[in-house]
């Protein structure tokens, strides 16, 4: 159900609005609303809004920047585990800003220390038997000339050596040399020396020619590219305890940072929309006003606790929402333990309206039957209720993954049940176990499971036609509440007419049934005129549309039948078995699939359709940040 909300004003004088503030912030259960006469601007007297004073419009940019700042640091920061917290200043004040600054440099510090280490040792396992043969080659020149070495990696082909030291002395006049090691079986290590004068000629001429430079890390820029690559080589053994070091020191720096971050983040965060709530509260020379929703059970508390904080200097006002305010009422649902979870299944529309109908109960009933009704495999069924247990005892996904497990548990257990009504375990595979259908066999019975999804169809289309007329009618919608009850009676007379007319029930039922229905029909074009035929033939067609159940439920029957039979049919038998298991395990995921989308778009098409009122407005306290 919807819980009943009330619109409250809280009153006190001036100087206690941020006080006032801070504490409905604490209670967190105020959903705050400018005053409608400053929302509409019709108010001309002494009540306006709380304007920011420039200090306050001061801190509101200096939390501004300290979030985003802040959320920064942390972003980069690695994840840690417990350690001393530091102790940061407070947000928004200079020394807060100022320690930012020294906390995001030292993290860049160690992190390019650790980030150099680890380019060091990828050099080295990319390069190593690289590097390793041309650590004793020299740099020399055969003419004067400053010499500029390069080291590359070729493939193990001499032909493609000589064309490149051939063009090498095109380029230099002869003033070069190449030198060049076997590093394994496919590689050479090639030290190339060229005068520095011609450095960017040769290496326009490498990237042209796709040849491999062996590039070292920053640090060892400026050295001798020899002497680079005995240190380079020297420091192989010391390089992993190294990188570990670094990564550790900045895991600590995380640990030290990362709770204290965090806390002052949320500290800004509320800070910030205590100074943002100041537009949504009104103000006189003495006075102040804060307006909100609440839930009207959480009337009587919030006001006590005013009471106990401020000694009676803050007052607090509550009535029930007025007509035409039903929009901006926000909607909190209220329903028992075992419905809450199928109120996850509104996330995909937008919530009901206040003052109309909560669809929850209805979900946590037809939702498992309709998907049962289609899997309708006793196998299955237990199949998926061991997968949800085995994810509720885990806590796999948190709140939601509880939620979403009860709702996979209800549903397997209603397709255990419907497949011990149809005889079904794994498709034919329960009649070898003893197993026989006690309703109807679905394989067989087809027009007699059609029927029963028609009949499923028009139970639950005709609910949802009733609740909408209801609604309607109680709510003095006149001729809305007809047109819909129109479409009822419509309903429950085509249905028995339509077994008259095959033979289920008497014919005499007919004539009756006929009546019934034609009442609906002028019913439904009384309250809705000549249009409202077309609402009574989309009514029908919403109940043809309960035809896939029948549909996916025997598409599902027939493909375990078919793995069963690969089963025994294929040989080797091993073969078989192995092809029916992966069919089975195919039809099981679209079993959990297919039903899910169709019942799913059963109720928001085919049931929402006839009562529910979307558009509703999510209830968000303003609470303290978590």
């Amino acid at each position: 159900m919807i819980r009943p909300m009330s619109k409250v004003q809280v009153l006190g004088p001036r100087r206690l609005l941020e006080d006032a503030l801070a504490f409905l912030q604490g209670q967190g259960v105020l959903d705050l609303r400018t005053p409608a006469l400053l929302a509409s601007g019709a108010s001309r007297g002494a009540l306006h809004c709380v304007p920011l004073r420039e200090g306050e419009q001061a801190t509101e940019r200096a939390l501004e920047k300290a979030v985003e700042d802040g959320e920064q640091l942390l972003a980069a920061l690695p994840a840690a585990g417990r350690a001393p917290e530091e102790a940061l200043p407070l947000p928004g004040s200079p020394q807060f800003a100022e320690r930012l600054q020294e906390l995001a440099a030292d993290r860049r510090r160690l992190e390019e220390r650790a980030a150099s280490l680890r380019e060091e040792r990828q050099v080295l396992d990319r390069y190593g038997r690289l590097l390793a043969a041309l650590a004793p080659l020299k740099p020399s020149l055969p003419l004067p000339g400053e010499p500029h070495p390069v080291g590359l990696v070729m493939r193990n082909d001499r032909r493609a050596l000589e064309l490149l030291e051939a063009e090498l002395r095109r380029l230099t006049s002869g003033n070069c040399s190449v030198q060049a090691r076997p590093a394994g079986d496919d590689q050479f290590a090639v030290l190339v020396t060229v005068p520095r004068t011609h450095e960017r000629e040769v290496t326009a001429l490498l990237f042209e020619r796709g040849v491999e430079e062996i590039r070292l890390p920053a640090r060892y820029a400026g050295r001798p590219l020899v002497e680079a690559l005995r240190l380079l080589l020297s420091r192989e053994r010391d390089l992993p305890g190294l990188i570990a070091s670094a990564e550790e020191e900045l895991e600590r720096f995380s640990a030290r940072v990362s709770p204290a971050l965090r806390r002052a983040l949320r500290e800004a965060r509320d800070r910030l929309d205590r100074l943002r709530a100041l537009a949504s509260c009104g103000e006189t020379q003495h006075a102040f006003v804060v307006t909100g929703w609440l839930p009207s059970t959480r009337v009587p508390s919030l006001e006590a606790d005013l009471v106990r904080a401020f000694e009676g200097r803050i007052a607090l006002v509550a009535y029930p929402p007025q007509p035409g305010e039903e929009g901006d009422v926000p909607v909190v649902l209220e329903n028992p333990p075992a419905l809450r979870p199928f109120e996850r299944l509104l996330a995909l529309v937008p919530p009901p309206t206040y003052g109309s109908l909560d669809p929850t109960p209805y979900l946590a009933i037809f939702f498992p039957l309709l998907f049962g009704l289609m899997l309708g495999d006793a196998g299955f069924g237990a199949l998926g209720i061991a997968v949800a247990l085995v994810a509720r005892l885990r806590g796999w996904g948190g709140p939601a993954g509880r939620d979403l497990s009860a709702i996979a548990l209800a549903c397997s257990a209603s397709s255990l049940l419907f497949g011990i009504l149809f005889g079904e375990v794994f498709g034919n595979l329960g009649t070898s176990l003893g197993f026989h259908p006690l309703l109807l066999d679905r394989r067989r019975a087809v027009l007699a499971f059609l029927a029963l999804s028609m009949g499923v169809g028009i139970v639950h289309v005709g609910l949802g036609t009733a609740l909408g007329a209801t609604h309607s009618l109680r709510h003095r919608h006149l001729r809305e509440g007809v047109e819909r009850l129109g479409r009822l009676l419509l309903l429950l007379g085509a249905a028995p007419a339509a077994l008259a007319l095959v033979g289920v029930i008497p014919r005499a039922v007919l004539a009756p049934s006929l009546a019934v229905g034609g009442a609906g029909v002028v019913l439904a074009v009384t309250g809705g005129g000549p249009m409202a035929l077309l609402e009574v033939v989309l009514s029908l067609g919403n109940v043809l549309s309960y035809a896939r159940l029948m549909a996916l439920g025997l598409a599902s029957v027939l493909l375990a039948e078919v793995a069963n039979h690969m089963a025994s049919a294929v040989r080797p038998v091993a073969v078989g078995v192995a092809l029916a298991l992966l069919l089975h395990a195919v039809n099981f995921t679209l079993g959990l699939v297919s039903p899910l989308i169709a019942s799913l778009r059963l109720h928001y098409v085919e049931f929402f359709e006839k009562f529910y009122e979307g558009g509703g407005r999510a209830y968000r306290p303003f609470a303290l940040g978590t």
